[in-house]
């Protein structure tokens, strides 16, 4: 019939559906259509507030909605007048109502003085542009958080906890200078760890671990991680070297590699400068699950022992991927009399691809050939089959 509200005749549970795609700002503005629609807003089982919202919009929100169950928290960029006390307000509202997917980004450092989350529902929880300040990181009152991403955020914690985490990202995120962060996620399937700034995290032991990627920064100055004397796996002799120092000061720790060991598929990408995996060499961890393994340029340092280490500690090891940046200026036998190279012997018996890439910015340049000549006599004398080497082929840089 004509003038038939036939939208307004659904269900409320589907009308909540289709309100629940809108911004808030969208879904309140419905409530002038028809006296149907007047509080239909108040229990949409999302809130999505979205660059340039006012923090005076985002209170009235919250205060007068119902307390009806969330299914997701969205802010994405809000306006610069947000508070700390409205994040924390959202944070109490959204663990009342049940909130199971929560996700907020910033365009600046938001200041988080307090990220006490208690939510029994909350299985995923993505932020960004967050300024953490408390000393633990605690999501223990989140029984059910399965997956946790943080990204281009500052992060204070001297420890990250989580029982229930299978899924783990962290991504351009600045670490504390003075003590490293402990991750204890011991549940966890999935780990990524990359461009982070300041110390790397240390990881305790992840038995779940299925795959693990992890990147370090190379085109930066905070390269707190970072050797440039040579060192292997001795501190260098230069007193205003960051990384070795902080390290010697430390005391004897495994920093990543106790973490990774339990991976069936591990990426490890960095420059030959970042110590902290050669350093945790010394601890001969097994990584008796790994059955594909990529790796960088680090791996050709010190006469390509990061390259030994692996193939000789994992004896399931099946596809190994090389993908390296050369220049016409890197080393190519960085050999360090600190680093006592054991019997060169493949443990693998399944290895059956060792695929190498590389990148350069000299095609011309003689040593290129000489390195990747010397790589491949150091596969053979492994016992890698030529036959089972692809490669060297070209990258597009």
């Amino acid at each position: 019939m004509p003038g038939e509200d036939r939208i307004g005749a659904l269900p409320d549970d589907l009308l909540h559906r289709v309100l629940s795609f809108l911004p808030s700002r969208q879904s309140v503005c419905t409530c002038v259509l028809a006296r149907r629609w007047r509080n239909l807003w108040k229990s949409v089982p999302a809130v999505r507030l979205y660059q340039g919202e006012r923090a005076v919009f985002f209170s009235s929100l919250l205060l007068l909605r119902d307390r009806a169950p969330l299914h997701l928290v969205e802010i994405i960029s809000p306006d610069r007048d947000l508070q700390p006390r409205d994040a924390e307000f959202l944070l109490g509202y959204a663990g009342s109502c049940n909130v199971q997917v929560m996700r907020c980004v910033f365009t600046l450092s938001f200041l988080l003085p307090n990220m006490t989350l208690v939510c029994q529902q909350l299985t995923r929880l993505q932020i960004s542009g967050v300024v953490f300040r408390d000393r633990t990181l605690d999501f223990s009152s989140c029984p059910v958080l399965d997956l946790l991403e943080v990204h281009h955020s500052q992060i204070c914690a001297e420890k990250i906890l989580c029982q229930s985490l299978t899924h783990l990202s962290m991504e351009n995120c600045f670490f504390p200078l003075c003590v490293r962060t402990r991750i204890s996620c011991p549940s966890l399937r999935a780990f990524r760890l990359v461009d982070n700034l300041g110390l790397t995290p240390f990881l305790e032991r992840m038995p779940s671990l299925v795959v693990a990627f992890v990147k370090f920064e190379e085109d930066t100055e905070d390269r707190y991680d970072h050797c440039y004397n040579g060192g292997y796996d001795e501190a260098c002799d230069d007193e205003l070297c960051l990384a070795c120092d902080h390290i010697d000061s430390e005391g004897n720790e495994c920093v990543l590699l106790h973490g990774l060991a339990g991976a069936a598929e591990l990426t490890v990408i960095s420059a030959p400068e970042m110590i902290i995996c050669t350093r945790d060499f010394k601890w001969r961890h097994m990584f008796g699950n790994l059955k594909t393994l990529h790796l960088s340029d680090w791996c050709l340092a010190a006469d390509f022992s990061g390259l030994v280490y692996f193939l000789q500690q994992s004896p399931i090891l099946e596809r190994l991927t090389l993908v390296l940046k050369i220049s016409k200026q890197q080393p190519i036998d960085r050999k360090d009399e600190t680093y006592k190279q054991t019997k060169q012997s493949l443990i693998s018996k399944n290895l059956k691809v060792v695929e190498i890439k590389y990148r350069v910015y000299d095609k011309r340049s003689r040593e290129i050939w000489t390195i990747l000549v010397s790589l491949l006599k150091t596969l053979v004398s492994l016992g890698v089959p030529l036959e089972h080497i692809k490669g060297p082929e070209l990258c597009v840089v």
